[in-house]
């Protein structure tokens, strides 16, 4: 007896409807297939590796600071802090020029208050 699956059809009968369809199939389809199955590798294989390895590590960043002198007081600090913010205003100043913004109206930057006067 032999054995029958969907609507009578036996397994040689099912095998050689399988084969028919895949001699069927036209090259183009084949290649269009091979294609998108081998995109489809591409980026799994590049999630496995990213998972695997990592992304890679940024540049390392360098700051540079200042170092100072033992017998520093607090009013040569204050001196050299408000310099520095002229140095910056006029830098503002040059580019407000530059760009024809009248850098007088615009509103003064906000500043962290510094430590309580002693």
């Amino acid at each position: 007896m032999r054995p029958y699956l969907l609507s009578g059809m036996s397994i040689t009968g099912i095998f050689g409807r399988i084969r028919a369809r895949i001699a069927a199939i036209e090259r183009r389809q084949w290649v269009i297939g091979g294609l998108s199955v081998l995109m489809t590798f591409i980026v799994m294989f590049t999630f496995l590796i990213e998972n695997r390895y990592g992304y890679l590590k940024p540049d390392p960043i360098i700051a540079y600071f200042k170092n100072w002198e033992d017998g520093r007081s607090r009013a040569d600090a204050l001196a050299e802090q408000e310099e520095e913010e002229r140095l910056m205003q006029e830098q503002a100043d040059a580019v407000a020029a530059q760009l024809d913004i009248n850098a007088g109206e615009a509103a003064p930057v906000a500043t962290e208050p510094g430590p309580a006067s002693e």
